[in-house]
């Protein structure tokens, strides 16, 4: 079994508050005993983050084993950011319905058709397009958190990341939305 890693992004906030809810997520998170004070090298890579603290459960459906110890981090991201993970996933406009369709064979994740969506992605996390993407069915915009995609994709400024955790209990996403101002959030687990 490989590392994985859930993200929990706050498809809310915007860049000029990332940084501030940042701060006052990780003291939550710390005054819960969720995680430990201090910076440790318990991320993947050069990253410091912060370690599982004693009641790092509370993050967890019961049942779930907590998280345990090496790689395995608390760690947020303050940038422009597109959370994914790997593999196939399909969108559907939020205007008319319309549903990615996958590629029958060969490299591509979607049929040409619908790569717009994609270089619309791309371009948004590259600084240089607006943050939706055009249907190639009806031709309107959305915003992409108006896009049903699944497995879940986010675009956003925030981004809470943990490091070979269980996925997360709903009953903290909701407390971890409180605490962000009613933020929506957006979260699934990655394999690396």
């Amino acid at each position: 079994m490989g590392d994985a890693y859930v993200w929990v992004a706050d498809v809310d906030a915007r860049p000029e508050e990332a940084a501030m809810l940042a701060g006052r997520v990780m003291d939550w998170l710390e005054e819960r005993g969720v995680v430990r004070g201090e910076l440790t090298n318990c991320l993947l890579g050069d990253e410091l983050g912060r370690a599982p603290g004693p009641h790092a459960a509370r993050v967890v459906t019961a049942g779930e084993a907590p998280p345990g110890t090496g790689a395995c981090g608390v760690g947020m991201e303050i940038e422009r950011r597109v959370y994914t993970g790997a593999g196939v996933w399909t969108a559907t406009c939020p205007v008319c319905g319309a549903r990615t369709e996958p590629a029958v064979s060969g490299p591509d994740m979607w049929t040409r058709e619908w790569a717009p969506l994609v270089d619309d992605l791309y371009a948004w996390f590259g600084g240089t397009g607006p943050a939706g993407g055009a249907c190639v069915r009806c031709g309107e915009r959305s915003g992409f958190p108006a896009w049903a995609i699944d497995p879940p994709v986010a675009v956003a400024h925030l981004g809470l990341v943990l490091w070979n955790w269980p996925r997360p209990a709903e009953r903290f996403l909701a407390e971890l939305s409180v605490v962000l101002g009613g933020h929506r959030l957006v979260t699934a687990r990655t394999t690396v």
